[in-house]
């Protein structure tokens, strides 16, 4: 099992990018550099959680649909949508009560 370690925030013009560590079941360690949008952050939580734990949610979504050795070094979390097709529904509506 993959485990997902969202660590340093920096705020960016239009949201947030995080340094988030993958730590593989095979004991690997891949690095990746992870940005949200202000308004994907609306649209999965409403507004009523921490941007880190959107990051975190969406991550753990990812999991469950493409290898996370396969993901690149930097990416947008809406690029998850790609991999993810039903992504939008699915996270709003898992993520959030």
């Amino acid at each position: 099992m993959t485990r997902i370690e969202v660590q340093a925030e920096t705020e960016q013009p239009r949201g947030w990018s995080y340094a988030v560590k993958m730590h593989h079941a095979d004991g690997s360690v891949t690095d990746h550099d992870v940005s949200l949008d202000w308004s994907d952050h609306e649209l999965w939580s409403g507004g009523r959680l921490a941007p880190s734990k959107v990051v975190e949610m969406v991550l753990e979504y990812a999991l469950e649909h493409a290898p996370a050795q396969e993901w690149p070094r930097k990416f947008d979390c809406a690029r998850v949508r790609r991999w993810c097709p039903a992504m939008d529904r699915e996270v709003r509506t898992s993520g959030v009560g």
